[in-house]
């Protein structure tokens, strides 16, 4: 073919491509972009998507529906019991805080409209002991320009998430269930880059109920209590998913996944025993450096018995994945997700 007629057959091509591309575009209908507060992977609806469209948000329900954004998550104050142990060092008189995990969740049903919250805690580790568990029912007050919090709380505690049991027991809750009783309502306002939440005195039926407040902000919940003086300071957890390998001694890979884990970066623990019989805990913490001031996102192996720090390794407090391999174990920990997760079950352990 003559370079002429090359270059026209490839301008016909181009124009009927052009052409075709152009009608398809048309014909695609377009996507429409999410609603104010809406993500593709989120799976609740935040106050923008359920109230009437086209109609413009008071204060308060703008300020409902950032809350909602940012609350949930698990929070724990591992790193203040750090702070704790140092000021008792230096001679601080001031009494220890206890280990304080606290699980939010939020969850919308026509029963408590579309601010629902519910908050399970335990301390010192102990899961199957529930020290607080309630329901916050969130109502944007026009005329306080506040949010007014309705506090339910369960009249038995009993551990859920902390358990891993499924969350629809709780999700289909109403305000007037029998597992339920009334607590003094609050009153929450926005405190700085957070918000506070303190107890109507006058909505309290109980004489010994105490005064009671709560700070949030993005990746901190702090409360009050009337055994301290100081608040307790809880800051957000991220959970990761874990691998643990080990040397293998027969012929074959080099080394064999024993435990697939899931731990948070807030103080998690794993216990596991090593092939030679020893007892060991893998940590992981964000914790202050004195050294390098600032936070360190840390990683480590304990031998129980010694309480002997046997290796740890660190990196920049926001990283997605972590891990070691000294030779006698290899640990990888990568941000828990679904993709993730199937991409640890799937990879091989010498790789």
């Amino acid at each position: 073919m003559k370079p002429i007629k090359k270059i026209v057959v490839t301008l016909i091509f181009l124009m009927g491509f052009l052409i075709c591309f152009g009608q398809e575009k048309e014909n695609k209908p377009s996507s429409s972009s999410p609603e104010m507060g809406e993500t593709s992977k989120s799976t609740i609806k935040r106050l923008a998507t359920t109230v009437e469209p086209n109609r413009k948000f008071s204060y308060p329900e703008r300020e409902l529906d950032y809350l909602m954004h940012i609350w949930k998550g698990e929070y724990d104050n591992v790193e203040q019991l750090g702070f704790d142990k140092i000021q008792k060092k230096e001679g601080v008189n001031a009494k220890e805080h206890d280990r304080v995990h606290v699980s939010i969740r939020q969850f919308q049903n026509s029963n408590f409209g579309v601010g629902a919250v519910y908050l399970e805690e335990y301390r010192e580790n102990n899961k199957n002991v529930i020290t607080r568990q309630s329901i916050y029912q969130l109502l944007p007050e026009d005329q306080e320009k506040a949010i007014k919090i309705k506090v339910f709380h369960f009249k038995e505690k009993k551990p859920i998430l902390a358990k891993g049991d499924s969350f629809d027991v709780i999700s289909k809750l109403t305000p007037t269930s029998n597992l339920l009783k009334d607590g003094c309502s609050m009153i929450l306002r926005r405190s700085g880059d957070g918000f506070l939440a303190k107890t109507i005195a006058e909505s309290c039926t109980v004489k010994e109920a105490k005064e009671y407040q709560f700070s949030i902000s993005e990746n901190a919940f702090n409360f009050s209590d009337d055994k301290q003086k100081s608040a307790y300071q809880l800051e957000k957890a991220r959970c990761f998913t874990c691998m643990i390998d080990f040397p293998n001694e027969t012929n074959g890979r080099s080394t064999i996944t024993k435990h697939y884990i899931d731990i948070l970066d807030q103080g998690g623990s794993f216990k596991f025993e090593y092939p030679d019989g020893r007892n060991m805990l893998l940590g992981m913490r964000n914790t202050w450096s004195f050294g390098m001031h600032r936070e360190t996102f840390v990683i480590y192996i304990l031998d129980q018995k010694t309480n002997k720090t046997l290796i740890y390794s660190w990196g920049n407090p926001g990283a997605d994945r972590i891990g070691f391999n000294p030779g006698w174990i290899r640990v990888q920990c990568d941000i828990k997700t679904t993709r993730n997760v199937k991409l640890q079950q799937e990879l091989r352990p010498g790789s």
